[in-house]
């Protein structure tokens, strides 16, 4: 085998080792992982947690500390722009990487992506809360949840509507495969979009 394919071949075992567990979703198109996991959230099948109703859980995100100066590309949110709020209780220990106590809730909002840039079409509200000890041990006890209220006409035609997904239905795995990966389950910020502390 030529020294470059050897390489190359060294490298994709590298990057599929690194993923570990469960097989990845399938893409979707042009490769996008997080399209595969919106698909196979969208076929699981419904539970009393997916019944579309206002927003309980960080409804108040308005009143909650901003963390985020300008939206940023997010492609783990469907390659939407967001913004970051996290309630008083949990905003210091989001931002200094220390234990995030129970009861703190993260609500990042989402824009549609109009050609590198954030566009005036709302997509959904991304909401995290830390729950008691044995709400959810497999996914460090947070609860996650995605409330679309206004999808655009192509999204609600594949979502059947408005979507709320939440807690522990199939349909929040669209949340925790990639957040079970990072840090303390919470992904991060965008330095260059982050407010001073």
């Amino acid at each position: 085998m030529p020294r470059s394919l050897a390489f190359v071949a060294g490298v994709g075992v590298i990057v599929v080792g690194a993923c570990g567990g469960a097989a990845p979703p399938p893409a979707g198109p042009a490769g996008d992982r997080e399209a595969g996991l919106r698909t196979r959230a969208a076929g699981a099948a419904a539970t009393s947690e997916d019944r579309y109703g206002p927003l309980d859980v960080g409804a108040d995100y308005l009143s909650y500390r901003k963390l985020t100066d300008r939206p940023f590309a997010s492609l783990d949110h469907g390659n939407r722009w967001v913004d970051v709020y996290v309630n008083q209780l949990g905003a210091a220990a989001y931002l200094s990487g220390a234990p995030v106590p129970i009861g703190t809730i993260i609500v990042k909002t989402s824009w549609q992506d109009d050609h590198g840039r954030p566009s005036s079409v709302a997509g959904p509200l991304f909401i995290m809360e830390k729950r008691v000890p044995g709400y959810s041990p497999t996914h460090d006890d947070w609860y996650f949840a995605i409330h679309w209220a206004n999808p655009p006409p192509a999204e609600a035609k594949k979502f059947g509507g408005p979507i709320y997904w939440r807690g522990t239905s199939p349909r929040a795995a669209y949340c925790w495969e990639c957040h079970d990966r990072y840090d303390r389950h919470l992904g991060g910020l965008v330095s260059s979009t982050q407010l001073p502390r």
